[in-house]
């Protein structure tokens, strides 16, 4: 598999407790945690800059988000919870229990959330509607973080391997894989219509990969 690097943008906001961590894609914006974990930003793909954004308290440090047409849901580590919020008040509307101890990575697919979970090393997929686990695989890394569905396939990055993997999301085998081209710690995984985004904590970076192949 080919890729190659296709844009960088450094992640908004200003918090002291690390860098960005979930990433989703709302159909025409990248949504972004920022630093301090309690506020969302909706970012221009084109040029990195926030178009819109809102606070998430009083849950915190955000580990994982998804989008499932009008509404962002967002999973909290500490809290080992997955909330929905609406996108124009922060008010969460809805909450189920994350199905592992340490929900991270988190994608929404035809009315199922799929949630990476570093305790178990876990992938997870549940009802939206009650949390209920109907499916589940072994992380192919130690430490699996960021989700993402292409239309056919789901996507997960390993931070430690710093390998985003492709797996079939029947079996959850791995079809491919591919290292982050740059970064040190990839958290959040996206995708836009055609290309791959990532997130680094570390780095404070937002990174568009685009597919040569």
């Amino acid at each position: 598999m080919k890729v190659k690097l296709a844009a960088s943008f450094k992640s908004p906001g200003d918090g002291p407790l690390g860098g960005p961590n979930g990433l989703t894609f709302d159909g025409k914006y990248v949504w972004c945690r920022d630093k301090d974990g309690m506020q969302l930003y909706q970012v221009n793909p084109e040029d990195g800059t926030v178009v819109s954004f809102f606070k998430c308290l009083p849950y915190h440090q955000i580990a994982g988000l998804a989008w499932d047409g009008n509404h962002i849901w967002a999973s909290i580590a500490s809290k080992k919870k997955i909330y929905k919020y609406s996108t124009t008040s922060g008010e969460v509307l809805f909450t189920i229990d994350a199905p592992g101890g340490s929900p991270h990575g988190l994608e929404w697919i035809n009315g199922y959330l799929w949630n990476a979970s570093l305790d178990e090393r876990k992938i997870y997929k549940v009802k939206a509607e009650n949390g209920e686990v109907v499916f589940s695989f072994d992380s192919p890394g130690t430490r699996p973080h960021g989700l993402a569905w292409d239309g056919s396939h789901l996507w997960s990055v390993d931070t430690n391997d710093k390998v985003i993997y492709k797996h079939d999301s029947q079996s959850g085998e791995v079809l491919d894989s591919l290292e982050c081209p740059e970064g040190t710690e990839p958290h959040g995984l996206a995708w836009d219509g055609s290309s791959l985004w990532y997130d680094d904590q570390f780095r404070n970076m937002l990174y568009r990969i685009e597919f040569l192949d």
